[in-house]
C-alpha cells in the first residue's frame, strides 16, 4: 500500500497572514481554527520557529481577528509577522 500526499492549496482570494507563536502550541491553534468551518486554513512554515501561514476565507477576516484576539486573552498569543520577513 502506498501513501499519497496531496497538497492543499489556498483559494486565490483568501487573505494570507503569517503568525509566530510558541512552537509547541501550533497544534492547539490548528485545532481551534479547524473548529470553525470555512474560517481559515493553517499551514506550518517552520515548526521549530513557530511560524504558521493562515489563509483566511474571503469575508471572514474580522471573525478570524476576533478569534485570534480571544485566544490571546486566554493564553494562546500569536504575533503577526510582517510581509517579507
Amino acid at each position: 500500500m502506498t501513501a499519497t500526499t496531496t497538497a492543499t492549496s489556498a483559494p486565490a482570494d483568501a487573505t494570507r497572514i503569517v503568525l509566530r507563536l510558541e512552537p509547541g502550541r501550533i497544534v492547539e491553534l490548528h485545532a481551534f481554527i479547524e473548529g470553525y468551518d470555512d474560517l481559515a486554513l493553517l499551514r506550518t512554515l517552520d515548526a521549530a520557529a513557530g511560524l504558521v501561514e493562515i489563509f483566511v476565507s474571503p469575508g471572514a477576516e474580522e471573525d478570524f481577528e476576533r478569534l485570534r484576539a480571544a485566544l490571546g486573552r486566554e493564553g494562546l498569543p500569536t504575533a503577526p509577522v510582517p510581509e517579507g520577513t
